[in-house]
């Protein structure tokens, strides 16, 4: 196994969030909301609760052995490394598991005259897979196994933090067995009634719950990926915590080195958390090892939301070794919006809604004037600013300002309100035409080293339409 190194390449920043022992997948996982409310700090944790019997459907081979319970919304409930080893997956709750778990607002969300549980007010939309906090489950709609090593399952989840409350979405799960890999490609439709567009929030796509026994979570989060460089690895009880994973992937493993990683494509941004007593503990006991691919993401009230991912089962060299065979993430910019997003998501301002055609429509200016600026934001990324010589973005601005800024954050930064460096004002025309503008980032002060994200905002103190709604910025591709 690649030597481990406990020196991260950037500051890892602790979240203020201190989640407590009955943190499932309903857990908040940012700073925008709080902290569960348990009683006593939810230390110790309440015995195990009683869950509906397991009604699972396996995949095998000689490697791997794989289970979706199908009164646990058909979420994975069962994984081995080998045919007959011991259940990895922590079943504490129905808000543990291999799932998926999505967050919008509004904040907090009630509905059908029902109120968020006392220990969960501030989680706002939350759809889980496997079903909400008084453990009921999750309703299967329709499942079938297409062949030796392949599950369909469609779901309608729970919002978490309400009794058994069905969200206002469907999720479906494709599930595919080859060798040591597990490949999951998730599609989630939404039809909400509520049309407003919220905040973008983290997502868990997925999250993952181990049993205590699986407590070191290993990545790369270094400034050389793809090189076989030294990795990172925590191994003591920790709060949720930041991940910068540079090489798209993260594992949670046991004392001998072996359990599963989460590679996802393109996904910088992973969560990791460990809740109890290190190296003990089995499926139903509350000590468990947390992890998720954690990108931010506007939920339209009829997106539909995707996203794939493979679940690795064996020692940290072979999850890393899956993670080098698969086609590398983008080393500089090529959002080209023609049906979504990109990931780029929004701060205190808001798009004209999905479908997405050919362009990210963008109010330019503040949906809350009390606060001072707004942001358009790209996702996480991993960018040398030496292969990075120009950025282009393909954009009609309407606006009686004649520049705009573009800001970007490097490892360490935590977030751009934070940000040592004054960002760029380029020269824009207000009038509504598209135009190509050209920025020679060879000639920008402070563009070097690795870049994290970038965004564009108004420049401070520039002029602002009398009615900021007015303002728009279209937006149809950023590249280089």
């Amino acid at each position: 196994m690649q030597q481990m190194n406990g020196r991260a390449f950037l500051r890892v920043s602790l979240l203020v969030v201190v989640a407590g022992w009955l943190a499932g997948c309903g857990d908040e996982i940012t700073t925008v909301f709080p902290a569960p409310v348990l009683p006593n700090g939810g230390f110790p944790p309440p015995p195990a609760p009683v869950l509906p019997p397991p009604q699972r459907i396996f995949l095998e081979n000689a490697q791997v052995k794989l289970g979706i319970d199908l009164n646990a919304g058909g979420a994975i409930t069962y994984l081995t490394d080998g045919p007959t080893g011991e259940n990895m997956v922590n079943n504490y709750d129905l808000g543990r598991q291999l799932q998926t778990s999505l967050y919008s607002g509004p904040v907090p969300y009630e509905v059908n005259g029902k109120k968020p549980h006392p220990s969960w007010p501030g989680l706002g939309w939350n759809p889980v897979q496997t079903g909400d906090v008084h453990n009921n489950p999750a309703q299967v709609v329709t499942h079938r196994k297409d062949s030796t090593n392949r599950l369909y399952v469609k779901t309608v989840p729970l919002i978490w933090p309400l009794l058994n409350e069905p969200a206002d979405c469907q999720m479906e799960h494709w599930l595919e067995l080859k060798g040591n890999v597990v490949h999951v490609r998730s599609r989630t439709q939404l039809t909400r009634r509520d049309t407003a567009q919220y905040q973008a929030r983290t997502q868990e796509a997925p999250c993952v719950y181990l049993n205590g026994t699986h407590y070191r979570m290993v990545a790369y989060t270094g400034d050389k990926p793809f090189t076989n460089d030294a990795l990172f690895e925590f191994n003591t009880a920790h709060p949720i915590t930041d991940r910068y994973t540079t090489e798209n992937w993260a594992a949670l493993v046991n004392k001998a080195g072996r359990g599963i990683g989460i590679y996802r494509r393109n996904e910088f941004r992973f969560i990791s958390a460990f809740f109890g007593a290190t190296g003990i503990g089995g499926e139903r006991d509350g000590d468990t090892g947390y992890l998720t691919a954690a990108p931010f993401n506007v939920m339209d009230h009829n997106t539909v939301y995707e996203f794939e991912y493979d679940i690795v089962v064996g020692s940290v060299e072979q999850i890393r070794q899956f993670a080098y065979t698969q086609q590398r993430p983008a080393t500089g910019p090529n959002f080209q919006f023609v049906t979504d997003r990109q990931g780029w998501h929004y701060a205190n301002t808001r798009d004209a809604g999905w479908p997405i055609r050919n362009e990210l429509s963008v109010q330019w200016g503040r949906s809350d004037i009390t606060l001072d600026n707004f942001a358009v934001k790209s996702p996480k990324v991993f960018w040398r600013a030496a292969d990075v010589k120009r950025l282009q973005f393909e954009a009609a601005f309407t606006t009686p300002a004649t520049t705009a800024r573009l800001n970007w954050r490097k490892p360490g930064d935590v977030e751009f309100k934070t940000l040592t460096n004054p960002g760029f004002d380029f020269l824009i025309v207000g009038d509504g035409q598209f135009r190509t503008y050209t920025v020679d980032m060879t000639k920008v002060p402070g563009w070097e080293g690795i870049i994290t994200q970038i965004q564009l905002e108004a420049t401070p103190g520039a002029p602002r339409p009398a009615n900021e709604r007015t303002g728009r910025l279209r937006l149809r591709r950023v590249t280089q």
